[in-house]
């Protein structure tokens, strides 16, 4: 038994040589501050880094969705709430989703990508934001 976990140990080790290693400390302390292993904050950066080279979208295959279909209020606190619980999500709706008027760009940051089908009331203030992180637009997104 010790045996089998000892190779599933080694199967998922990824030995990177050449790396540079203030770069890796570096890497490290971030992990810390933001409460997440080496490997997700790695796995985030190559992610990242071939959605810039391909053009291409990358999507995690653990990311969650939140998925609505009624009538729902999010504010800066429970886009946040949301983020300390499960990281960056995406925020998948077809009903009426209202962004409180505390939204700002940091609060952004904290989804994913919102895909919207049915109608997106935005705050004015960061409506341009909506619009980037929604992509295609197969809603209705209002502004107010």
């Amino acid at each position: 038994m010790p045996r089998v976990e000892l190779v599933n140990m080694v199967k998922n080790t990824v030995l990177i040589r050449g790396l540079d290693r203030d770069l890796y400390n570096h890497i490290v302390g971030k992990a810390k501050e933001q409460g997440k292993n080496i490997a997700e904050l790695m796995n985030e950066a190559m992610r990242l880094y071939l959605r810039e080279v391909t053009g291409e979208k990358q999507e995690s295959p653990d990311l969650q969705r939140i998925i609505i279909g009624g009538s729902v209020m999010l504010s800066k606190a429970d886009i946040f709430g949301i983020y300390s619980e499960i990281g960056k999500f995406h925020l998948v709706n077809s009903g009426e989703l209202t962004l409180d008027n505390d939204f700002d760009k940091e609060t952004f940051h904290h989804i994913e990508k919102i895909h919207n089908t049915g109608r997106l009331k935005v705050p004015k203030h960061v409506h341009h934001l909506a619009l980037l992180k929604a992509g295609h637009i197969h809603g209705e997104v209002e502004k107010y």
